[in-house]
């Protein structure tokens, strides 16, 4: 699951912009919607993410925790264009 340029990140927006706890976002592989998801599908809230990671790491503005994937993940070719919505 690493390699080099496998985390690409876009911008990064105020968390108080959103509601964390329905935000709905989406996978656009190839201009076909892969995947659907929802933050209120998460077993652990955001904030309770953070607070148990920083038990045991030291976490920094802008650092991102990686929590899973919701169905249709796959594989990704050269030249897929992926899209985060």
């Amino acid at each position: 699951k690493a390699f080099d340029g496998s985390a690409v990140v876009g911008e990064f927006y105020p968390k108080g912009d959103f509601n964390l706890d329905n935000l709905p976002f989406q996978l656009i592989k190839n201009e076909i919607v892969a995947q659907n998801g929802n933050t209120n599908a998460m077993l652990w809230k955001i904030d309770e993410l953070i607070s148990y990671v920083s038990q045991f790491f030291t976490l920094k503005k802008g650092d991102i925790i990686f929590t899973g994937t919701p169905a249709g993940v796959g594989k990704v070719s050269e030249n897929d264009i992926l899209i985060g919505k």
